[in-house]
């Protein structure tokens, strides 16, 4: 069991130090000097630069600035600004891109929780929806905050603190304290009434460079099908203060809540029969009642005046989720010498959340046939990552570093009662209390242990080579509470994934001052969750008798990017192997029908190219365009315990992976007017592992258009934006598997695994700085 004395004093030493830091603003003033750089460590990106290409890095590295948020909708989603990115593959049931039962991004063909996430060097964890180290970037900031975002298509940098990014790591940096005082306030409307306000005051120069800001934003945006709507809040704060000339220290406390009204999953016979406006039937619960109670007396099918026909699973009553958070980071970077760099930064996190669904399968005792289905999540983590950098001699640095974390995660899923014909006892975006049932109640010990060392060599100054590895150990200890468990989830135990060595070599070559070439080689491993446990306790039994293997990944890339007056762009191509796919087969034949264990059932092999650029015709006018071609292919058939087929998936296609993706953008922006119209296109996705049914390709446009006032008054820089999306209206599937994962292959029934993409939808924004 856990040393619990040992988090509380992490907890304690790491809150100490941020609150000393946050009221002793004077500390950072003991040098002048420092006061009079009046300029920002981070240089930012240029003013409408649509793509940030890694010049000088070893891998295929690409990124966005704040500019590419500020023209999105605010409030909008980060992940989905950059699925303009190649090989980005971003699915969304709503215009935002931040409900996030619906939110799902993947990259060369691996999905959202096979990749890394970080936020000022800060681990978010998988960012799915039931995360259980970490969370979502819509709730660990507000859009308006971040400066930019950074994606490593195959390989994130050694030092990422991740146990997940097999397929790529996404970084996200906040802004960073202006020196001068100001008042950064936005409001936002438009479809479905859906309304946002965001405000963000900065202190400046308070003296010695010591700055700081808080924000807060709120948001009501109700839902454009069905009824509810998300609710979302922030406060974010920061500071940053000088150490002398040598270093800088930066703190930031983060806070949010989310409730979020989910949109009905689907399947191809319901949406043929209700077409892509069905969705909960929230406020008609005796209509939910009464096709619960027909489903459990046996009668499948029932006629409603004003549906049509309606089966049990075509309506629920409703599902939502709630999340609160608070996130704190502290970094400290120092040049203790000329020569040798130290970063120290710890953080702390702690969430609380529920995803809820209104169940027609399991009666309130005593009351409504349907019940109030919960999945409660409480994460309760802290950590520290560090690194130390030398100097060897003249263009050669060797750095080792590392990240620790441990986390007490709790999960549950129990089930809370309704009244016949009423809802009242719960709210619409309420923590349900009291249950009367629990299928189970699982405490999860889980410790992180990840180090790296790395050399960087610039050989010339046209040619440098970076090597090094990292390992990692991630130990998952699993209770259960025996109160709240049934015997058939009764399941405990322990897993670990672990690998010391995980080498990453690259090299840049810059023959002319036009162009570079890059080229690269990394492997890296997916820590196992805590899915394996939730299951019984002899299907456990089998899993560690089969020596389940976490999840690996070896990538190859190189290409060549191009710096020229007016031109940017990339070139590149990549191989990957994905190694021991995890899956759930049965242990047995198919006669016998036993329940499925998750096991280790393969690889899978994909090949592509991208291409990226950005032509500027003028300062104002810009044209931006990308191509992925990705070919992921299954390379085995998955077989049971008696080594028959069950899933004839060889050669098959990876589900969800497009194989063409497109963009084209062109932008303008002259400090006067603003716009941007942006297409993104995506070939067939297949929804099956054995490629039997799939959704057709499609394209979606967005638009922006805005107008800055100079009057010279009180109204100067005020700036009016209109944002539409999806304006042909196109309708499309968009999200795929969001209901726990693919179907083997298609049949008719009534499984859930899909949810439908937003109509057009218009926002209009008024934004000024003070």
């Amino acid at each position: 069991m856990r040393d619990t004395m040992r988090s509380k004093a992490f907890l304690n030493a790491s809150l100490l130090a941020l609150t000393s830091v946050l009221a002793t603003p004077a500390f950072a003033a003991a040098d002048d000097a420092a006061a009079s750089t009046g300029a920002p460590a981070d240089k930012e990106p240029a003013r409408n630069e649509i793509i940030v290409l890694g010049t000088g890095q070893t891998r295929q590295v690409q990124g966005l600035s704040a500019e590419d948020i500020a023209v999105a909708t605010p409030g909008t989603s980060p992940l989905k600004v950059l699925d303009k990115l190649p090989s980005v593959n971003f699915q969304s049931a709503t215009p935002f891109g931040s409900n996030e039962w619906s939110t799902r991004i993947s990259v060369r063909g691996f999905t959202q929780n096979q990749l890394g996430f970080t936020l000022d060097g800060v681990p978010l964890g998988d960012m799915s929806y039931a995360n259980f180290n970490g969370l979502h970037i819509s709730r660990a900031i507000a859009s308006d905050n971040i400066a930019s975002t950074e994606l490593s298509q195959g390989a994130g940098a050694l030092s990422t603190p991740s146990s997940s990014n097999l397929g790529g790591t996404i970084a996200f940096r906040s802004i960073d304290p202006g020196y001068d005082m100001g008042l950064t306030t936005s409001a936002t409307y438009g479809s479905n009434d859906a309304w946002r306000v965001f405000g963000r005051f900065e202190t400046g120069d308070l003296g010695g460079g010591v700055r700081a800001y808080i924000s807060g934003d709120y948001a009501d945006t109700p839902k454009w099908k069905g009824k509810g709507s998300q609710e979302a809040w922030h406060i974010n704060s920061k500071l940053v203060a000088p150490m002398g000339t040598r270093g800088e220290l930066k703190a930031f406390v983060n806070y949010s809540y989310l409730a979020d009204s989910d949109y009905v999953d689907m399947w191809p016979s319901l949406l043929e029969r209700k077409g892509y406006n069905w969705d909960y039937l929230r406020y008609d619960f005796k209509t939910a009642n009464e096709v619960a109670t027909n489903l459990q007396n046996g009668t499948y099918v029932a006629g409603y005046d004003g549906y049509g026909t309606l089966t049990g699973d075509d309506a629920y009553y409703d599902g939502y989720g709630i999340r609160k958070d608070l996130l704190i980071g502290l970094s400290v970077d120092y040049d203790i010498t000329d020569d040798l760099h130290v970063r120290v930064a710890p953080y702390y996190h702690n969430n609380r959340g529920v995803g809820t669904w209104w169940t027609p399968y399991v009666p309130t005792p005593g009351g409504a046939s349907v019940s109030v289905r919960g999945t409660e999540y409480w994460i309760d983590r802290m950590g520290v990552t560090g690194s130390l950098a030398y100097g060897l001699f003249q263009g050669n640095t060797l750095e080792a570093g590392g990240w620790f974390e441990i986390n007490e995660y709790n999960q549950a899923r129990d089930y809370f009662g309704l009244e016949d014909n009423d809802t009242s006892s719960i709210g619409a975006h309420e923590f349900p209390s009291n249950p009367f049932a629990y299928d189970y109640f699982y405490k999860f010990d889980i410790d992180t242990y990840q180090y790296y060392v790395q050399d960087t060599w610039e050989l010339t100054d046209t040619f440098k080579v970076s090597g090094g590895w990292k390992g990692i150990q991630v130990n998952i200890d699993s209770r259960y509470d025996p109160s709240r468990t049934s015997d058939s989830w009764a399941t405990q135990g322990s897993l670990t994934a672990k690998d010391m060595f995980l080498p990453q070599v690259g090299v840049n070559y810059r023959p002319i001052e036009e162009a570079e070439l890059f080229a690269s080689y990394a492997e890296n491993m997916r820590a196992f969750t805590t899915t394996p446990f939730i299951t019984s306790p002899a299907q456990f039994a089998t899993l560690q008798e089969n020596g389940l293997k976490p999840e690996t990944s070896k990538t190859i890339e190189g290409g060549v990017r191009f710096h020229l007056p007016s031109f940017e762009g990339s070139v590149a191509g990549y191989h990957v192997k994905f190694d021991n796919r995890l899956f759930a087969v049965s242990p047995c034949t198919a006669i016998q029908s036993c329940a499925a264990v998750l096991n280790n059932v393969g690889s899978v092999t994909t090949n592509g190219v991208e291409v990226t650029g950005e032509y500027r015709f003028t300062p104002a006018l810009s044209l931006y365009a990308s191509y992925a071609y990705t070919d992921a292919q299954y390379d085995d058939d998955v077989l049971n315990g008696a080594g028959e087929t069950v899933v004839a998936s060889a050669d098959k296609s990876v589900v969800d992976q497009p194989k063409h993706m497109i963009n084209g953008e062109i932008s303008y922006d002259d400090g006067t007017f603003i716009g941007r119209a942006h297409v993104n296109y995506q070939s067939k996705r297949y929804a099956t592992f054995e490629n039997d049914l799939s959704f057709a390709g499609r394209a979606i446009v967005d638009l922006t258009v805005g107008y800055r006032l100079h009057s010279g008054n009180a109204l100067d820089g005020t700036e009016i934006q209109l944002n539409v999306t999806n304006v042909t209206g196109k309708k499309y599937v968009s999200t795929i598997g969001q209901t726990g994962g693919y179907l083997t292959s298609y049949s008719p029934g009534d499984y859930q695994y899909f949810l439908v993409g937003a109509p057009r939808q218009w926002f209009v924004t008024i934004k000024k700085s003070f």
